[in-house]
């Protein structure tokens, strides 16, 4: 039987599918309602399940708990999605990486002609190559 996330009693009650979304991603969404809800996460069979009871100090009304049950779905497809993007780039960051910290041991001139379809040629400006 599904679950349905709902509202009660002034809390916001969250059922997340644990094989469509991952702990980490679960934890990074809730990492930006710290500052106006207490968080409660726990594992329920195939699922987490989220509580997020309002702070005292956080003012937020009860007509606007729909508003966050409703983010907070969304955030976690942003963050999943962020960690497939995130698997998927790993090695083009590290190359990106690795390349920044060479110090100009791995430079090559690009293949091809440079050129400048307004007329500017790049080969004209002087290289002072001082290794």
């Amino acid at each position: 039987m599904e679950k349905k996330n709902l509202i009660r009693n002034g809390e916001i009650v969250v059922y997340v599918d644990a094989s469509l979304f991952s702990r980490d991603v679960v934890i990074k969404s809730l990492y930006w309602y710290g500052d106006k809800f207490h968080t409660q996460v726990s594992a329920e069979m195939n699922a987490y399940v989220v509580v997020l009871k309002p702070m005292a100090n956080a003012a937020i009304k009860e007509e606007d708990l729909g508003y966050y049950l409703q983010k907070f779905e969304r955030d976690i497809v942003d963050f999943s999605l962020r960690e497939v993007v995130n698997k998927e780039t790993t090695n083009i960051r590290e190359l990106l990486v690795a390349k920044a910290f060479s110090n100009g041991e791995f430079d090559e001139a690009p293949p091809g002609n440079v050129s400048d379809a307004v007329g500017f040629d790049p080969m004209s400006i002087p290289i002072n190559d001082a290794r």
